[in-house]
This record gives structure tokens, sequence and C-alpha cells, in this order.
């Protein structure tokens, strides 16, 4: 048996921009996806668990309609590695996280293949998805990266976060999961703009040490967005009452928010009323 694993992602500024070109930070989570490859003589039979190791998928890769995704990525990696026959046998998937967070659930199964097949994860991705390639980027990162994607090249630059605040910074999930190539394409549809201000943006929130000036640029980050995207806010009256940093992350209006809140009762009131969905820096950031 061959085993391979790849990290779950979150793009902590530039979300759709970076699919024009703005400058972005990602990172890494501590939860993935595993693969598990047994050779054998039958054709290939997929068995997808999820995280609490119920069946989320399973059949004959080349039969499946379910397993299109699947196969359409096998059959690019053999394409990419030179590879004529159809690998046999059976493959075990199981994701770490709940597939409704958004962490990564394809762009982890692309990562797993291409590193099945030992080819670039990045070129398989861009054969077969119109996403920004930074989720698979995410998927082979061992610590948080700038990732831009320029013309003609992509650029990946590991970073280290460690002069912010991060015992103040804090995750909530928001409990409506969207689908982020739905996402993408209605996105694609709008004028290309405000491209240079979400780098500057991403720049100085990277290069912020204090609480109240990250708090500050988060917040411009998301009132740019709002404008940008010619829709309010879904954290402006979730959060009405607090006097916090606060962020939308992935497609707007349902995935996660990042929080940076200076008072600890808030953050116990927030844990209180979101058990199992609210966390802190370093229960999901590697």
């Amino acid at each position: 048996m061959t085993s391979f694993r790849a990290n779950g992602k979150l793009l902590l500024t530039s979300e759709y921009v970076v699919l024009n070109g703005a400058k972005s930070i990602a990172t890494p989570t501590k939860l993935g996806q595993t693969l598990n490859y047994v050779e054998g003589d039958k054709s290939l039979y997929w068995t997808a668990h999820k995280n609490d190791g119920s069946v989320w998928i399973e059949g004959f890769v080349e039969k499946s309609d379910n397993l299109r995704q699947v196969k359409n990525l096998i059959i690019e990696a053999m394409k990419i590695a030179r590879r004529t026959e159809f690998p046999r046998g059976e493959v075990f998937t199981k994701l770490e996280f709940p597939q409704e967070w958004g962490w990564g659930s394809s762009s982890t199964l692309t990562s797993l293949i291409a590193q099945w097949f030992n080819i670039n994860a990045l070129e398989l991705h861009f054969k077969t998805s119109n996403g920004s390639g930074y989720d698979v980027a995410c998927a082979m990162a061992n610590q948080p990266i700038f990732y831009q994607r320029l013309q003609n090249n992509i650029e990946i630059t590991p970073i280290k976060l460690n002069q912010w605040p991060t015992e103040n910074i804090y995750f909530q999930y928001l409990g409506q999961k969207k689908e982020s190539s739905e996402a993408v394409k209605d996105y694609k549809k709008k004028p290309v703009q405000d491209i240079k201000s979400f780098s500057r943006l991403t720049e100085n929130i990277y290069k912020a040490t204090s609480m109240k000036t990250l708090i500050d640029l988060v917040n411009s980050h998301e009132l740019l967005m709002s404008k940008h995207l010619g829709q309010e806010s879904p954290l402006k009256a979730r959060f009405k009452d607090f006097a916090i940093g606060k962020k939308s992350l992935g497609a707007w209006g349902g995935d996660f928010a990042l929080l940076i809140i200076p008072i600890p009762e808030q953050v116990d009131y927030l844990k209180l009323q979101n058990p199992g969905t609210f966390f802190s820096w370093d229960e999901i950031i590697r």
C-alpha cells in the first residue's frame, strides 16, 4: 500500500481577486485529506470517506458517474506522467475536516493524485480547474505563503506570520457552505479592477505587528471587497455589536470568517454560542 496526504487551505486576503493576479496570503490548515492505494488486478475501485468515517462516494472509477471528477483527474495525470494504462486496484481517501467547511476537498484530491502519479500538482490543477491554484499550493505547503498568479507564471513565497497577534485571531464557520466553482464563474463575469489596491492591502496586512493596525486593515479589506463585489458584507449584521476585526474568507456569504478579538469576554461568548465551529489560530493553522 502507498499512502499520501495533503493539507487543507484558507485564503486570508484577496479572495476572488487572486484570480486576476492580486497578491494574497494563504495558509495550509492542520487538517486535510489522505489517500491510500492498494495495487490489484481488478478495475480501480474508489472509496471516499468523510471525516466521521462514513462513505461519501464509492464505485468503479471508469464506470461511475459520481466519480467523474476523479476519473478526469486520473486521465489528465496519466497524460502528464506519460502513462497509458489506467491504474488498477483500490483507493481509499479520507477527509480530516467536515466537507461543508470548504477547506479544500477538491484541491487536496488534486494534490493527492499528483503525488500518486509523481507529477506537478499545479500543472494538474490548471489542466482540470478554473480556480487560481492557491488552494493546491497550500495542499503542498508547510507554512503560510504569498500566492500570486501572474500572466505567465505563479509566484509562491513561504512566509511567517509570527509578527501577528495570533493569540487574538479566531475563525468561525458561518454555517452556509458556498460552492466555490459557481462563485468563480459568477465573479469572472465582473470587470477586472482594484487589483493593485488588494495587493497593497495584502502587503500591509502582512507587515502589521499591532492588534489595532491589523484590525483596521482587516476591516478595510472587508469594506473594499464589499464595494468590489457590489454586495454587503455577510459579517456586518452578524457581528454588529462587536468592536473587532472581521473579514470573510472564501466565497462570500457562507464559509469561514476571520476574527480579531481583543476582549476575552467576547471570545468566551462566541465560543459558547458556536460550539464546534469556533477556533483559535493555533487549533487550525499549520
